[in-house]
């Protein structure tokens, strides 16, 4: 009876110390990301990015890593007729702890490209009403630039819950 009482209160004291190993990672934490490729609205190439500094706990545990690859999603519009700019939208979305777990993100970065409204329909509506009505209003195909996001770092980027992460 004694065995027993004392394993079950032996088992209740390893949890609790399990509990104090663990390092907190709170919602909200900035983390540096890196972008290591251009983005570009008129590519479909891919894309790295990784956590540029060392995201490290309160009493100066390492809880994730400088390098770590960050996992991302990106949103383009190509540029269209009329003069119409490209848009290029990257979103951090997730990167993996030291002990595996995989921390959810939130933060992005953003391009558009110059547009060439003016140039598209001066042009289309200008040749094609009074000089030459079939080769002019070709000019309203002219496209915008695409947008383009250089390697750089993405600002903003934070963490999106808690997490208990084990050294």
């Amino acid at each position: 009876m004694i065995k027993k009482i004392l394993s079950v209160v032996l088992a209740f004291s390893m949890l609790n110390l399990n509990l104090l190993a663990a390092a907190p990672l709170d919602r909200g934490t900035m983390l540096i990301v890196r972008l290591l490729s251009t983005v570009k609205s008129n590519s479909k190439d891919s894309v790295s990015a990784i956590v540029d500094n060392d995201v490290k706990g309160k009493n100066g545990e390492i809880l994730i890593k400088r390098g770590t690859p960050v996992q991302t999603s990106i949103k383009r519009e190509k540029a269209k007729g009329c003069g119409r700019a490209g848009f290029v939208e990257l979103k951090c979305i997730s990167t993996t702890s030291v002990d595996g777990q995989t921390i959810l993100l939130e933060g992005s970065s953003s391009a558009t490209g110059k547009d060439n409204k003016g140039l598209a329909i001066g042009l289309g509506v200008g040749l094609g009403v009074t000089f030459l009505p079939v080769i002019g209003f070709a000019f309203l195909a002219i496209k915008g630039e695409p947008g383009i996001i250089e390697p750089s770092i993405i600002p903003n980027v934070f963490v999106m819950n808690d997490y208990n992460i084990e050294n």
